[in-house]
């Protein structure tokens, strides 16, 4: 007597095997020119909110002095705590930028090679 012994939850192989397709992802249309002011004004509301936030946060920590040395108290021990991220973090940041700049350059040399191959070629037709 073969008896397979069935958890909850499993089920046969044949009903898991379900064809799904991926979907494409479409290109979003460019943004017309009411959209682009609506965002325009509505980044200028919001950093002028963020931008009386701060000096308000600032002021109140400046008058006290409490305040300020309990945030710098916290502030300090948080990047203790978590001073392996932050490193992790910075390394792969600085290695991300350099391989970003090198790749810049690189597409800026193909981009003046190609320019150079062009008038080469302009100047022998004529």
């Amino acid at each position: 007597m073969n008896v397979k012994d069935h958890s909850i939850g499993d089920t046969d192989e044949k009903t898991k095997k379900t064809q799904t397709r991926k979907s494409r992802t479409k290109r979003m249309a460019p943004p017309t020119r009411g959209e682009a002011l609506i965002k325009g004004v509505f980044m200028g509301f919001v950093i002028s909110g963020v931008t009386h936030a701060s000096k308000t946060i600032t002021s109140t920590l400046l008058r006290h002095p409490l305040a300020l040395f309990s945030t710098g108290f916290v502030g300090g021990y948080f990047t203790h705590k978590y001073r392996k991220e932050i490193i992790a973090v910075s390394s792969r940041t600085a290695m991300e930028s350099k391989n970003f700049v090198l790749r810049q350059k690189e597409n800026l040399l193909d981009l003046v090679a190609e320019s150079r191959e062009y008038a080469a070629e302009q100047d022998k037709a004529e």
